[in-house]
């Protein structure tokens, strides 16, 4: 492994402390302690640690790769609204049972979910209730 640099250092801390990043997302978050550091020198740090297995890839919309902090294969929630991603920790006996329904087709770098976060499923749920009048809400009550 060869060495690692005070910006490589930075990236992965960044990284971990998210759990889940694109480029632009970490480079934003690193702009006040390494302002000097460019988008292309953190696009090759990152696509080093991807090389060397340091980080792995996690679920995206296609259009950006989402780096994620754990480099071994697990299963993630995908938020349909904001776009949050939640690790995981499916048990063997899901991953049996998708299996089975798969055939062939080998389940082995993770299971996406997809679905509405707490948090978004919250703020539906007020907007909903906001706009119907009918609809007993806490103030109400």
């Amino acid at each position: 492994m060869s060495p690692t640099t005070l910006q490589t250092e930075a990236v992965l801390a960044a990284l971990r402390e998210r759990g889940h990043a694109t480029n632009l997302e970490l480079h934003a978050a690193l702009a006040t302690t390494l302002p000097q550091l460019s988008l292309q020198s953190l696009h090759r740090i990152t696509a080093r640690l991807l090389e060397r297995g340091e980080v792995g890839v996690g679920p995206s919309d296609g259009r950006n790769i989402v780096l994620d902090a754990r480099f071994t294969p697990h299963d993630h929630f995908v938020c349909t609204s904001c776009g949050g991603i939640i690790d995981l920790e499916l048990p063997d006996s899901v991953i049996a049972v998708v299996q089975e329904q798969l055939g062939k087709n080998l389940v082995r770098d993770g299971i996406v979910m997809r679905g509405r976060c707490e948090s978004c499923a919250a703020l539906t749920d007020s907007a909903a209730a906001a706009a119907d009048p009918q609809h007993p809400t806490l103030e109400k009550l």
